[in-house]
């Protein structure tokens, strides 16, 4: 397989006066595995269509390996895409199945008996060639979906919340199959996913989106200890941030700044005073102090063994969550707690009207 690069030009997408997507400028690199990450309606799904030819951009190019292919007919792409819902043929069997593409092309059986062969190895699927679909697992009908692109030899896959429909054990099982087929075929790989855990643990990069938008692309851990924005700082992260409105006042005792929120105050670096901002505090940079600057009560204490998460509800009836080791006594419910930040904690600072990153401080 010879990965290409697969670049969307300024893409537009309107369905009447709804737009679907505005002006997408993104690339994913020969060999890269891109992650689209967002929820439910964010327009991943139709960014992916229109790299594939599903979808006809209502303004915009796409180039695959340099090539201009916004008019091409998806046939001629030489892209493979990996549905959601598998997209088997129920009354062929797994070899059937995982042929097809190369018998449309019209390669020789012997040949196509071969590659259908060596792909199956390659997933351990090579003792289920004569099943249909219907005796299959969840799993292993997404291994027959991946090993029918994988004989196709495309320049990219796309893949189209392909775990979604399994369960947890077996999500993570896939996820770990998808990584080591990408270091096998060092194929592009263009993904959509909304789960925030797999774009983490299989991206090269992550480009979030919300509402047509694309709002961050970077590393995973850039995305997550560098949110560009109140969306993507609530969105990456389980917990997800903690997120505070506040007002920027003097320090009383020639210190940094401070921002004022509900129930106390957190450090700050140098903001002008009466600056609106929203601060955001990772759960495992909270935590319980005798000295912390903000009063809040126990609401919730959820056990999960090797961490506890704290649900502490502000004044302003707000929850914040703090996360800490499993070990020791459970703290009660309705226990007024002062909360602090964590030794190496990141406190970062967002624009209240407009939601932009404006720096991060310790």
């Amino acid at each position: 397989m010879e990965p290409a690069s697969v670049e969307l030009e300024h893409i537009e997408k309107r369905f009447g006066s709804t737009v679907a997507l505005a002006a997408i400028d993104l690339a994913a690199a020969a060999g890269e595995f891109l992650v689209l990450l967002g929820p439910s309606g964010c327009g991943k799904s139709t960014l992916l269509r229109i790299v594939a030819g599903l979808e006809v951009p209502s303004a915009g190019m796409v180039r695959i390996g340099g090539t201009d292919v916004t008019a091409v007919e998806p046939r001629d792409r030489d892209v493979a895409m990996v549905f959601q819902n598998y997209a088997l043929y129920p009354h062929l069997s797994v070899r059937r199945n995982i042929e097809f593409p190369l018998k449309a092309r019209h390669v020789p059986a012997p040949d196509r008996h071969r590659v259908a062969e060596e792909a199956a190895a390659s997933l351990q699927l090579d003792e289920l060639l004569e099943r249909k679909p219907s005796q299959l697992s969840g799993g292993q009908r997404q291994r027959v979906a991946l090993a029918r692109a994988i004989v196709r030899q495309p320049k990219a896959f796309l893949m189209d919340e392909p775990l979604s429909n399994l369960d947890a054990r077996l999500r993570v099982e896939m996820r770990a199959e998808l990584v080591e087929l990408h270091l096998r075929t060092g194929t592009t790989v263009i993904y959509v996913t909304h789960d925030q855990v797999e774009a983490m643990t299989m991206g090269d990069r992550i480009a979030v989106m919300s509402h047509g938008v694309l709002r961050q692309l970077g590393v995973p851990q850039d995305v997550h200890d560098r949110p560009a924005d109140v969306f993507v700082a609530g969105f990456i992260g389980s917990p997800p941030m903690n997120l505070l409105p506040g007002d920027v006042v003097a320090s009383s005792t020639g210190g940094p700044p401070m921002a004022v929120v509900s129930g106390g105050r957190v450090p700050i670096g140098t903001y002008e005073p009466g600056k609106r901002v929203t601060i955001g505090i990772r759960p495992e940079h909270l935590a319980l102090r005798g000295d912390g600057t903000i009063e809040a009560t126990v609401s919730l204490v959820e056990s999960l063994g090797h961490e506890r998460h704290l649900a502490c509800r502000l004044p302003d009836g707000s929850l914040v969550i703090v996360r800490e080791g499993g070990a020791g006594a459970v703290m009660p419910i309705g226990t007024p707690v002062r909360l602090g930040l964590a030794a190496g904690a990141l406190v970062h600072v967002f624009d209240r009207e407009s939601g932009k990153r404006l720096d991060v401080a310790a």
